[in-house]
């Protein structure tokens, strides 16, 4: 069973993910697309580099907002790293904070 404490653990989590303007062009990036997406990919098309790219999606993947997949390219012999947008909704009223209050 899932308290009330754990939710609000938990949309505390997305909430920081999603609090960087550069975290929330990847996630706008990734809807926008609708496909999964190489780490070179989202930093050219964000024009930042891989480095960046990297630290902020590890975060949003962290907050369950991303997810990774290592998928193995046999051409060019090495791992690839593709991220893609996990769905969620983000419902915050001060109804719903009346109940964290204990």
């Amino acid at each position: 069973m899932i308290t009330v404490t754990q939710d609000i653990e938990r949309l505390a989590k997305k909430l920081d993910a999603l609090g960087h303007p550069l975290r929330l062009r990847i996630v706008s990036l990734l809807a926008r697309e609708d496909r999964p997406m190489y780490l070179n990919e989202i930093a050219n098309a964000l024009e930042i580099n891989r480095a960046l790219a990297k630290v902020h999606l590890k975060k949003l993947e962290a907050a369950g907002i991303v997810k990774s997949k290592v998928i193995l390219d046999e051409e060019r012999g090495k791992a690839l790293r593709f991220y893609e947008l996990v769905p969620f909704d983000l419902h915050l009223s001060p109804e719903i904070l009346k109940e964290v209050v204990e």
